[in-house]
């Protein structure tokens, strides 16, 4: 964790001194205009770390100043991303003033697609997904609804949450999934604030761990979920109405990384049954390789957000296989891979929604 925050501060900073740099060299501003720009650079980048090591975790009423060093951090990315492409224009375009319109046209494009990407958050979000699968073993239909990456913080509004059930409610599911990341808080006592325990399905909730259940600490995730009622399905499988098991790893990175209740594929599997349709869940889309090897019918994960805003949605879509969306593995196998009811830091989406998702099994 220590090396983590060593490279995300050293990114951090540098993407910073990079908008400093290429916005008074390419506006030639004077030795005085650069120095206060430079100020108020730094205090943007002092604000953003000030509220994310601190404020967010140790201080309550500060949720606003939170936000808008999140909202800071979203524009800062999209801003270097337009930057960095107007850098190919100075190959073509290599004049002063050349370089100051590129630039300028940087800047509001950067402005209009953060704007844009907050306003696609907050408006008529999550949508509703519905996703339709012929699986073997299956007599009639399963409603299977999953729920990913809801980040639920200590600024979190719990009306919001509760609107997220409310909406879950309403497709009357068999089965709830939460395919990790549900929170970046401990809800040990009190998670009926945020109206977890009105969760309504037939045969119950059943929950994964993700990367950010190990930063927040295992130990108190899986206190929460005691408390909860739900079924904690790390390295487990449970058997739904003899009809559809759902068998879960702990998290594929993090839960090595940290040396707690390590993924275990072969415990997730034990003594399951695959003449019935097994639905795998795994937070992080990669565990597909190694997990293959068991003829489970659908992976179910989440994490990567659709990338949520540039640059992330083009970083991952080349790092991950299984990227957004469903994918068709053949021999009667599938993943999806939810871009998240929520979304994790900056509240900022450019082309995907956040989404609860329904996914229908139904017999071959």
């Amino acid at each position: 964790m220590r090396w983590f925050l060593i490279f995300f501060i050293t990114v951090y900073l540098s993407l910073h001194y990079y908008i400093f740099y290429r916005i008074s060299n390419d506006f030639r501003f004077s030795h005085g205009a650069a120095m206060w720009f430079l100020l108020a650079v730094s205090f943007l980048a002092f604000f953003g770390i000030v509220s994310q090591f601190f404020l967010y975790r140790h201080v309550s009423g500060f949720g606003f100043a939170v936000e808008t060093a999140y909202i800071w951090l979203g524009l800062l990315s999209i801003t270097v991303t337009f930057l960095l492409l107007g850098n190919i224009m100075f190959l073509f375009f290599k004049s002063p003033q050349a370089k100051f319109y590129i630039t300028s046209a940087a800047l509001i494009f950067s402005v209009i697609t953060a704007a844009y990407s907050y306003i696609n958050v907050k408006i008529n979000s999550p949508v509703m997904k519905n996703i339709s699968i012929n699986v073997n073993g299956l007599d009639g239909k399963f409603k299977i609804v999953q729920l990913s990456d809801v980040h639920i913080n200590s600024f979190t509004k719990k009306e919001e949450i509760k609107n997220i059930i409310s909406k879950v409610n309403t497709l009357e599911p068999d089965a709830v999934v939460i395919t990790g990341d549900l929170a970046d808080s401990d809800l040990t006592f009190n998670y009926k604030d945020y109206g977890l325990d009105a969760i309504r399905s037939k045969y119950g909730v059943f929950v994964i761990s993700g990367n950010h259940e190990y930063y927040r600490g295992i130990e108190k995730f899986e206190n929460f979920i005691a408390n909860s009622g739900f079924t904690l399905l790390d390295n487990k499988n449970a058997l739904v109405n003899d009809s559809v098991y759902f068998a879960g790893i702990s998290d594929y990175r993090e839960s090595k990384r940290f040396n707690q209740n390590v993924y275990d594929f072969k415990k997730a599997f034990e003594n399951v049954d695959f003449s019935k349709p097994v639905v795998f869940l795994s937070h992080q889309p990669e565990a597909f390789k190694e997990a293959s090897k068991y003829p489970f019918a659908l992976q179910l994960s989440g994490h990567t957000h659709a990338g949520q805003i540039p640059p992330f949605d083009i970083i991952e879509k080349i790092m991950f296989k299984h990227f957004y969306g469903l994918y068709d593995e053949g021999v009667g196998r599938y993943v999806y891979v939810t871009s998240g009811t929520r979304w994790w830091g900056p509240a900022m989406r450019l082309f995907i929604k956040s989404e609860i998702v329904l996914i229908t099994l139904y017999g071959k």
